[in-house]
């Protein structure tokens, strides 16, 4: 796991070595074992390495005579790779370096070296005449991009681009109306020109030709998978993830997406003589504290368990973030996610986690509850939404959303009422304005399929995991220099899931269901049957009490000021959240975290 940056010039002037050493400074985070640059010509690469294989032969950039390589990630194939290539006539100087793998396979398959991936990556690689960049089928490691008629610049972090191009802070508009009506962004960012190559895209360029990335296909295949079938390909993608030269562990929550990738675990560490170590947080507040349920299963399984405390400081750590991030990022549960790495990375250097389970295996409750709207709908649109009300995780919060969305017209925008943070009637508040019902057609591709579970379960797959999710695990952790892997993501498991509908994944109502059939092979039945839970922090109490001055501070009087949003409508969220009348948490952590990013 890396830091990478570059700059391409498209003119006759050369590259810069104090931007590229900028790059450096912002992406340190992510690398500490190692930073390096390296100019050529028209090409300059920066790398800041976290040493996870082959320590000795892994330096970055990384060339192949006129092959350059600038990396992050882990390729799990990588040993399959390098004997098919030695089979096809190549050398190699290391032992199993995954990075020189990527050389030879460049050089060997040029833009079909993505195909052959199995792995979390981002990575470029400059032949010599054009540059070749890439990104992981699932947009597990990021890849952040800006250009002019002069530059291309690129790098892991909107931080990092922005400190390679010396750009000043400026707001794309329609991305700043996507970030807060969802939370996040994909593609475009909030900071104008800086966009992020998608999951599974690529792109080539060369000093006279800038060309976009092809769009990413959907996988197509009609097999449907039995649960032995699941069984094997997740154990299968545990296997391969266990190889590390540097301490490794687990995320354990409790619950079945992280408990399940923790029985593979220790059962494939069992048959070496060796133990899994587990890791979990516990909070302060009993509510949103699962380190109970995740020592019952580290005791289930014989795993070496470890619950971690930690001293959060809720503003400092907010900026760290954000500033290393280079974005706003609107999701609370970026900070326990934060806090749980920096701990860990006391033990390890990296850390098996469950993401990915609810997208694949339709693990949300909006799910079913678009299920249930297409049916009652036409009752349900009818009732009073002043009789429901409270905080974000109450059921009647939660009834009150779903009395809302029975009334949209579309299954498209009923999922969007749904998840928005921001609504239309919100962003007019505000005076940015609604997205456009062009906009929202636009963004909506998914919803032509029947299940109205299939439809929100492919848009969170290729919108709400990469653009939040993972975006928020890769942040979280990198800033520590913690490598978090992730084996419910695995290239075959993914698309074995995806081609599985949710009418055989979800049969009736109870979320998981076939993910929850597989884990009672091997977990304790109070573990199967568990709820979802969620990694959350009571912030919106906090809002009310500790935090309150400073959140009134940045946001009605502080740098939000400068986006010409209106004050009352501001005033008017925060007066609503303190007497406890309307839940606005999540919103408010959007325009905190916005006003953070404007403060840097």
């Amino acid at each position: 796991m890396c830091g990478i940056g570059g700059i391409l010039r498209f003119d006759d002037e050369p590259v810069r070595r104090e931007a590229l050493e900028r790059m450096v400074q912002s992406l340190a985070c992510r690398g500490p074992d190692d930073q390096q640059i390296l100019i050529d010509g028209q090409i300059g690469l920066a790398h800041t390495r976290l040493a996870v294989l082959d320590a000795p032969h892994g330096r970055q950039p990384m060339s192949n005579g006129a092959i350059r390589v600038v990396y992050n990630g882990e390729i799990y194939n990588h040993r399959a790779l390098r004997a098919e290539l030695q089979s096809l006539g190549h050398t190699f100087a290391s032992d199993y370096c995954d990075t020189e793998v990527l050389l030879h396979g460049y050089r060997q398959w040029v833009e079909d070296l993505p195909t052959k991936l199995r792995g979390m990556y981002a990575f470029a690689i400059w032949d010599g005449e054009e540059l070749f960049l890439a990104r992981d089928m699932t947009g597990k490691k990021p890849l952040f991009f800006w250009h002019d008629e002069r530059q291309f610049v690129f790098g892991s972090t909107a931080a990092a681009v922005c400190a390679g191009a010396g750009l000043e802070r400026k707001i794309d508009p329609r991305a700043l109306q996507l970030y807060l009506a969802f939370g996040y962004t994909v593609g475009p960012g909030v900071q104008a020109a800086v966009n992020e190559l998608g999951p599974k895209q690529w792109m080539r360029l060369s000093p006279r030709r800038n060309d976009q990335p092809p769009p990413a296909g959907p996988i197509e295949d009609s097999h449907v998978r039995s649960i032995d079938e699941f069984d094997r390909l997740i154990a299968e993608a545990v296997r391969i993830r266990l190889e590390a030269d540097v301490p490794l562990g687990c995320f354990l929550s409790g619950g079945i997406d992280s408990s399940l990738v923790a029985h593979y675990a220790q059962r494939e560490l069992a048959a070496e003589g060796r133990t899994l170590k587990t890791f979990c947080m516990a909070m302060p507040d009993a509510a949103y504290d699962e380190s109970p349920h995740a020592q019952r299963v580290a005791e289930h399984l014989g795993a070496d368990h470890t619950t971690l405390t930690v001293e959060p400081n809720i503003e400092q750590d907010l900026r760290f973030l954000i500033r290393t991030m280079g974005e706003p990022f609107a999701d609370s549960s970026i900070l326990p996610t934060y806090w749980l790495s920096k701990a860990a990375r006391r033990h390890v250097t990296v850390a098996l986690s469950g993401d990915g389970g609810d997208e694949l295996f339709g693990g949300y409750e909006r799910y079913l509850g678009l299920r249930l709207m297409q049916r009652h709908r036409w009752w349900a649109r009818h009732l009073p939404v002043s009789l429901f009300g409270g905080e974000q995780k109450t059921r009647s919060a939660k009834r009150r959303r779903f009395i809302e969305a029975s009334r949209e017209k579309t299954l498209a925008q009923r999922y969007f009422a749904l998840v928005r943070l921001f609504s239309d009637r919100h962003l007019n508040a505000l005076g940015i304005g609604p997205l456009a019902e062009l906009e929202q057609v636009e963004l909506a591709p998914p919803f032509l399929c029947d299940d109205p579970a299939d439809a929100a379960r492919f848009w969170d797959l290729h919108h709400y995991l990469p653009g939040d999710l993972l975006r928020k695990t890769d942040r979280a952790s990198m800033a520590v220099a913690l490598e978090v892997r992730c084996p419910l993501l695995d290239h075959p498991l993914v698309e074995a899931a995806v081609c599985t509908p949710m009418r055989q994944l979800v049969p009736g109502r109870q979320p998981k269901q076939l993910l929850r059939v597989l884990a009672a092979r091997y977990l304790p039945a109070n573990i199967c049957e568990r709820p979802k839970s969620g990694f959350a922090l009571p912030i919106g109490h906090d809002f009310r009490g500790t935090l309150r001055p400073w959140l009134r501070g940045m946001l009605l009087d502080g740098p939000l000021q400068t986006l010409d949003l209106n004050r009352s409508a501001i005033e008017a969220l925060l007066n609503e959240h303190d007497s406890q009348k309307i839940d606005h948490t999540h919103r408010l952590f959007a325009l905190l975290s916005l006003a953070i990013w404007l403060d840097n």
